[in-house]
């Protein structure tokens, strides 16, 4: 199995053309991650097997600056619900939003994803319970919310893992498979998650 996920958090992403990282974001949206192979790439671009080959990049490479693109998208949709003010609660539903909003400008490629196993996204092995890039800002809010009272305390780190995973592929599923509208699906992730972080009422 691949790790992207290091290669993508690792690796400088300058050297990848960005049009062969647009060409892999096709690629992946219309023939899904396990059946993205250079050769549909190289058709996604544009360009002859022979000049494509010439750029020496392999999938691997070009998985991982497309996850690391995605990476720097989803830390400037998080950006607001960081920096806010309000409640934890608050911001976490607006974080949680975000992921939801994000996903739909880029549902195809996601979709196409969703059965990546592990390849995309994800830590794999020991560290798997080490928060990651996407986690970590929902981790920050769930500290902020347990400490403001307006959510329980809960293992942050294994949480905002589960929240990751559970809202946005949830989100997607919900929307590329079963063609629920967005505020249809939003609404029943998000009421769905947060309904098992408020506080118990004694």
């Amino acid at each position: 199995m691949c790790r992207i996920y290091h290669a993508g958090m690792s690796h400088g992403q300058s050297e990848v053309d960005p049009r062969l990282v647009d060409a892999t974001e096709t690629a992946v949206a219309r023939w899904g991650l396990a059946e993205t192979t250079l050769d549909r790439i190289a058709e996604a671009a544009g360009m002859s097997r022979a000049t494509f080959y010439r750029r020496k990049v392999t999938r691997d490479q070009l998985l991982a600056a497309l996850t690391a693109r995605a990476a720097e998208t989803y830390r400037k949709a998080m950006w607001p619900a960081l920096t806010s003010s309000g409640s934890g609660a608050e911001r976490l539903r607006s974080a949680l939003t975000a992921i939801c909003e994000a996903a739909d400008r880029h549902l195809d490629l996601l979709a196409g994803m969703f059965l990546a196993h592990g390849e995309v996204f994800h830590r794999p092995g020991p560290d798997a319970l080490v928060v990651d890039v996407f986690a970590e800002p929902l981790e920050r809010l769930l500290r902020d919310g347990a400490a403001d009272g307006s959510l329980r305390e809960v293992p942050a780190t294994v949480t905002a893992t589960v929240l990751f995973n559970t809202v946005g592929w949830g989100y997607i599923h919900l929307r590329a498979g079963h063609q629920w509208d967005a505020d249809t699906a939003r609404k029943a992730v998000l009421d769905l998650v947060l309904g098992g972080l408020v506080p118990f009422e004694s």
